[in-house]
C-alpha cells in the first residue's frame, strides 16, 4: 500500500515545525530591531560625543559648561565626560542614586528594552581615555509594544496560518469521503453505477486506493447480484419442464401406472440434479469458496484420480472410448480431489457428450516450469469461435434439444471453471485443428517439488 497520505502528514508537520521556529526566530529579531534607538538619534548622540571631546581636548570649562547645560534643559537628563575609573572629568556630576549604574553603561547599538527607566550610554572618545556618558533622554527611549507583537507573531499568525492549514488539509481528506459515503448510500438503494475513483481525479494516496477497493467490492456485489438473479431466472425456466413432464404424465391416459411412475421418478432425479448444481454453483459464486483454504488442501494422486474418472466415463459411454496419455505417478500438492475430480469429470462428461459415435476423447497431463496442464479434446463439432466464453455461462447451450435430450443443463463446464479458479488454475477452451473442442486445465504446481512421481 502506497503511504502518500502518511507522507503528507509528516511533511506538514515537518513543514509546521519549521514555520514556527521562522516565526519565532522573526520575533527575536523584530525585537531586538524595535529596541534599538533609532539611527537619527544614534547619530545625535555621537554628534554630542564629539562636541565632548573637542570641548574636553581644548579644555574648554566656559563652552563645556554652555554645552552640557543646553543638553540637560534640551532633553531634561544629565551627562558627563567620565575617565575609565568613572570619575567625572567635565559636565555634570553623575547622581547618587546612578552611581551604581555606570558599570552597566550600553553601547548606543544594543538594544533598549521599555521597562527600563534609566539606561546609561557610554561612548568611548577616539584619542582620549575618557568617554561621554549620558542618561538616554526619555525623547530616545524606544517603546515599542513588544507584548502586541510577540503575541502576534507567536500566538495569532501561528493560529491563522494553523488554520488555513488545517481548513485546506480536511477539505483535502473529506472530498473523497464525503464521495465514499454518498456512494455508500446509493448503494445501500442498491444503484450500483456511483464509481468512486475517477471522481477523486489523479489521487495516487490510500484514500484513492480505498476508492478503488471499494469500486471493486461494489462491482464484486453488483456482479453476485446480478448472477443470482440470473441464475434464480434460468432455474426457474428449467424448473417449468420436468414439472410440465411430471404433470402431463399424471394426466396422461396412455401410460400405464408403472410408466407413470418411472417417469415421474426420471423427472424427479432430473430436478435433484438441476438444484444440486445450482446450488453447488451458487456456493461456489460465494465470496468464502472463491479460493481454497489452506485447511482443506491435500495431496491428491492425480494419475488415479484420472483413471477412476475415465473408467466411469467409458462405462457410462460404452459406444464411445478414452486414449489416456499420462505418466502413472503424479502426486499434486496443495489441491483437493472432491473440487479437482468434479472440474475433470464434467469436462469428460461434456467432451462424451459431443463425440461422435465409436469416437475417442484424448486426455493428456503435461507438466511446464510451474504449471500442470490437463488436455481433454473431443472429436465433436467444435463451438464457434465467439461463443468459446459461452460456454462456461451457467445454463447456456449451444443446442439446447439435444442436450436436454440427453438430460443435460448447460452448468458441467460452468462448476468445473468454478472448482478449476477454487484450485487456483484457469480452464480455458479452444478448437483443434483436426477437429473437436480442447479444454485445456491450467494448475499451479506447489513449491514442493515436482508433481512427476514415478
Amino acid at each position: 500500500m502506497t503511504k502518500r497520505l502518511y507522507l503528507l502528514l509528516a511533511l506538514s508537520s515537518c513543514l509546521a515545525l519549521l514555520l514556527f521556529a521562522a516565526l519565532h526566530r522573526v520575533d527575536e529579531k523584530l525585537q531586538h530591531q524595535l529596541t534599538e534607538i533609532s539611527p537619527a538619534h544614534q547619530q545625535q548622540l555621537l554628534d554630542y560625543a564629539r562636541q565632548a571631546e573637542a570641548l574636553y581636548t581644548t579644555n574648554d570649562q566656559a563652552g563645556a559648561e554652555t554645552f552640557f547645560n543646553q543638553l540637560e534643559r534640551q532633553h531634561k537628563t544629565w551627562a558627563a565626560v567620565l575617565s575609565h575609573e568613572q570619575v567625572a572629568l567635565l559636565g555634570t556630576q553623575v547622581p547618587k542614586d546612578q552611581l551604581s549604574q555606570l558599570s552597566f553603561q550600553r553601547k548606543i547599538q544594543w538594544p533598549v528594552h521599555s521597562q527600563w527607566q534609566q539606561v546609561i550610554i557610554g561612548i568611548h572618545f577616539q584619542n582620549h581615555p575618557a568617554s561621554f556618558v549620558i542618561r538616554l533622554p526619555q525623547s530616545m527611549h524606544p517603546k515599542p509594544n513588544l507584548s502586541l507583537v510577540h503575541i502576534s507573531l507567536a500566538l495569532v499568525l501561528p493560529m491563522l496560518l494553523m488554520l488555513v492549514f488545517i481548513h485546506r488539509l480536511y477539505q483535502h481528506l473529506i472530498r473523497p469521503i464525503n464521495i465514499l459515503q454518498a456512494a455508500s448510500q446509493a448503494l445501500s438503494r442498491g444503484e450500483f453505477n456511483q464509481a468512486v475513483a475517477p471522481q477523486l481525479g489523479k489521487r495516487k494516496d490510500e484514500l484513492a486506493q480505498l476508492a478503488q477497493t471499494f469500486d471493486t467490492m461494489t462491482d464484486r456485489i453488483n456482479a453476485l447480484i446480478s448472477s443470482q438473479r440470473q441464475m434464480i431466472g434460468d432455474l426457474s425456466h428449467e424448473l417449468r419442464a420436468p414439472l410440465a413432464r411430471m404433470s402431463l404424465a399424471l394426466d396422461s391416459h396412455d401410460l400405464t401406472a408403472e410408466e407413470q411412475k418411472q417417469r415421474i421418478q426420471r423427472e424427479i432425479a432430473l430436478t435433484n440434479q438441476l438444484v444440486e448444481e445450482t446450488m453447488t454453483l451458487a456456493w461456489l459464486d460465494s465470496e468464502h469458496s472463491q479460493t481454497l483454504s489452506p485447511q482443506h488442501q491435500e495431496a491428491v494422486q492425480l494419475s488415479l484420480l484420472l483413471d477412476l474418472i475415465c473408467d466411469d466415463a467409458e462405462f457410462e459411454f460404452p459406444q464411445l472410448s478414452i486414449q489416456r496419455n499420462y505418466p502413472a505417478g503424479i502426486l499434486l500438492h496443495n489441491s483437493h480431489t472432491l473440487a479437482l475430480s468434479q472440474a475433470i469429470e464434467n469436462i469428460i462428461r461434456n467432451g462424451l457428450m459431443h463425440s461422435p459415435e465409436q469416437g475417442v476423447l484424448f486426455v493428456s497431463v503435461q507438466q511446464s516450469e510451474h504449471t500442470l496442464h490437463i488436455q481433454i479434446r473431443d472429436q465433436g463439432p467444435g463451438v464457434p469461435e465467439d461463443k468459446l466464453e459461452q460456454i462456461f455461462q451457467p445454463f447456456y447451450r449451444l443446442d439446447k434439444a439435444r442436450m436436454r435430450k440427453k438430460g443435460g443443463f448447460g452448468l458441467g463446464l460452468a462448476l468445473a471453471r468454478k472448482q478449476t479458479q477454487r484450485l487456483g488454475g484457469e480452464l480455458s477452451a479452444h478448437n483443434a485443428p483436426e477437429g473437436g473442442l480442447v479444454m485445456t486445465l491450467q494448475l499451479p504446481l506447489s513449491p514442493l517439488g515436482t508433481v512427476i512421481q514415478g
